[in-house]
């Protein structure tokens, strides 16, 4: 397999205090499918921009170049563009594939995986929801690790956890455009997502994630 993990860099994983969250994500995400002998692992960072760090041709995922790859982050850029980013990805991934085909007769049949991991703002979820549904077709599969940490802090009670969030939307009623607020989790594009409010579960939620993603291509 492939997998292509993928690390917010933007303000706001600062502004809600996810930076060291999200370091012990990575690392603990890598090394598990390191041990796992998953196959391919790249890594990358978006906010405005996205940057492969490590590419599915760069070696082995180890402390050293973990140590390095860490460095790259600063978390001070200004908008989190997740279109960017699943454009970015989903080519590098593409890539890695045609790479594969010239070594592997069976590279049509592989499956791809990239989890992302952010704090689960995003903009466009239409346009995300399409495109989520072409690399589907290519077998690419996408799952998104929100960082809740504000919804382990008890001043808050939860309110500025993601889970709490509103957005305002437009819709048609009777041929006029109605302001309405929903909840931004009703509308979140990706099918598959799970919400992290301590890094202490995430051993248990990795496997159980990489256990389903493995059913799934069992099963076509």
């Amino acid at each position: 397999y492939q997998v292509l993990i993928a690390l917010d860099d933007s303000k706001s994983m600062a502004q809600s205090h996810s930076i060291h969250l999200a370091f012990q994500t990575l690392a603990l995400v890598s090394k598990a499918l390191n041990r796992l002998e998953v196959g391919d692992v790249a890594i990358a960072k978006f906010g405005e921009t996205t940057e492969v760090l490590h590419g599915f041709n760069d070696g082995p995922f180890n402390d050293r170049v973990g140590t390095k790859i860490l460095d790259n982050f600063r978390f001070n850029q200004n908008a989190t563009n997740v279109r960017s980013l699943l454009d970015v990805t989903f080519d590098a991934l593409r890539r890695a594939r045609e790479m594969r085909s010239s070594t592997s007769s069976s590279a049509a049949d592989l499956w791809q995986l990239e989890i992302i991991i952010s704090d689960g703002e995003c903009q466009n979820h239409e346009q995300l929801r399409s495109l989520l549904r072409k690399a589907a077709e290519e077998h690419i599969l996408v799952v998104f690790i929100i960082i809740d940490a504000p919804a382990r802090d008890s001043s808050s009670n939860g309110q500025n956890s993601i889970l709490q969030m509103k957005q305002a939307n437009y819709v048609s009623v009777n041929g006029q455009f109605e302001l309405q607020m929903r909840r931004y989790m009703d509308t979140f594009p990706f099918e598959y997502f799970v919400l992290l409010e301590n890094v202490e579960s995430l051993p248990e939620v990795l496997s159980d994630t990489l256990r389903q993603f493995f059913e799934r291509i069992a099963s076509h």
